[in-house]
């Protein structure tokens, strides 16, 4: 895999779905529905941000969104330790901080109230892969925790997206054309 390049396997910025930081979440659910039903090849699950300018500067995952919707993750995320998940852990965060209690009519509230530039996520220097680096480095850094997907970069220009399940796929097909013994 070391020959395949990010470039060659990310989405162009320009097939992207795009929202403002002025939007709302309902903007982006819209955004990412309208793609869904015009591109099946790359359904997106998530959504880059632009500026005035038409600039990348962040990006609104599945994530991102899910935590916006329940205020109450981030009391958890202030508790939470970097260890291992238990099924034990969870059941007991979900009763102590009460996490989605509320009824859908709340959760489509808070996503029409709440802003883009409020969840979205700046990518720091990890988040990003140059488009000659290998899809290998790419999956080193999903392994190792980078919060998906990736951004591609030209030197200082983005111009693409290189998600996990893309990155997979190639995995996958090249494997299946793997000569077992």
């Amino acid at each position: 895999m070391i020959d395949i390049l990010a470039k060659d396997v990310m989405i162009p910025i320009s097939r992207y779905v795009t929202v403002k930081k002025k939007d709302t979440l309902i903007h982006v659910i819209q955004a990412l529905d309208d793609a869904r039903k015009s591109e099946a090849e790359h359904a997106h699950r998530d959504a880059i941000v632009t500026n005035e300018n038409g600039e990348f500067v962040g990006k609104v995952t599945m994530l991102d969104i899910f935590k916006a919707l329940e205020p109450n993750y981030k009391k958890l995320e202030k508790k939470s330790s970097a260890g291992t998940l238990t099924a034990d852990f969870v059941s007991k965060a979900v009763k102590d901080f009460n996490l989605w209690v509320a009824p859908m009519q709340d959760v489509c509230a808070r996503g029409a109230h709440k802003f883009v530039s409020e969840v979205m996520h700046v990518p720091g220097e990890a988040d990003y892969i140059s488009e000659e680096e290998s899809i290998e480095m790419a999956l080193h850094k999903y392994v190792m925790g980078v919060h998906q997907p990736l951004i591609v970069k030209d030197g200082e220009t983005v111009t693409g997206i290189l998600r996990f399940g893309d990155v997979f796929e190639v995995t996958r097909k090249a494997m299946l054309n793997c000569p077992i013994d």
